[in-house]
């Protein structure tokens, strides 16, 4: 599946649209989340892929846009990802079983499920009169035994659908062990950048990866995962968490209508 020339053909505007969906989605995945609720029928419309093969080739696209926005956070001076080690052990399992039945199981239902918990997780980071601790200490650990619990079921569901787990994992950090913000955005992209590189072999395994889209897809996910971690360093808490709530929201209507 490497034949890009096949999905887009000769239409130089279904290429364009791609990349510049592929930023859209990139920013947002950063600043907020929701991002592959754009992309994902972006690969099942233009490109003509079915849903497993769209939902994989998707993860491509999202590996590359985190390794360009975690050293991007990096770089600006937020710190404290390897203390998300033990929370990405505890989703692994989840991840990888989430993965083998994103591969073959419809996920009708469950994504309107989720568009009713996009709802209520707007509402709950939005409306939270409590702001996070900003505990810049790049050896701070986490605090609660229910965040570890909360990433394995976080895990499964970043293996099987993806698309809103930036809103999971921003609950968990934010919500559980009150960080702030700007912290739990980078954070979060260190987490999802390892959950997909344990997920992507599955897909690949059951042949559900165009690899031609997918690249295409990463430039533009890339690009916008970059101004996405530049704008969410600068951008205060208020700021995000309007662009959380929209990401949200947008996430929840797609999903229930």
């Amino acid at each position: 599946m490497w034949n890009l020339h096949d999905l887009v053909g000769s239409d130089p505007i279904a290429f364009i649209g791609v990349l510049l969906v592929g930023v859209v989605a990139g920013f947002f995945n950063v600043t907020a989340g929701g991002g592959s609720t754009l992309t994902l029928p972006l690969l099942m419309l233009v490109g003509g892929l079915p849903g497993p093969v769209a939902n994989g080739t998707n993860r491509v696209a999202i590996i590359v846009q985190n390794l360009v926005a975690v050293p991007t956070f990096r770089k600006g001076g937020v710190r404290g990802m390897r203390a998300t080690l033990p929370l990405i052990a505890c989703a692994l399992p989840g991840t990888l079983l989430g993965a083998y039945l994103g591969v073959t199981i419809s996920d009708e239902l469950f994504r309107r499920v989720l568009g009713v918990v996009m709802i209520s997780l707007a509402a709950i980071i939005v409306f939270s009169g409590r702001r996070g601790t900003d505990r810049a200490d790049e050896l701070f650990e986490m605090r609660s035994p229910w965040t570890r619990l909360a990433f394995a079921a976080i895990g499964f569901y970043a293996g099987f659908i993806q698309a809103g787990v930036g809103f999971l994992i921003i609950f968990a950090l934010s919500g559980i062990e009150h960080l702030p913000l700007v912290r739990v955005h980078a954070l979060k992209v260190g987490i999802v950048l390892a959950l997909q590189l344990a997920a992507l072999p599955v897909f690949l395994a059951g042949d559900a990866v165009n690899w031609g889209l997918g690249l295409l897809l990463a430039a533009g996910l890339a690009t916008g995962g970059f101004v996405g971690a530049k704008v969410t360093m600068k951008g205060s808490e208020t700021l995000l968490r309007a662009l959380l709530a929209l990401g949200a929201l947008g996430l929840s209507l797609k999903l229930l209508l």
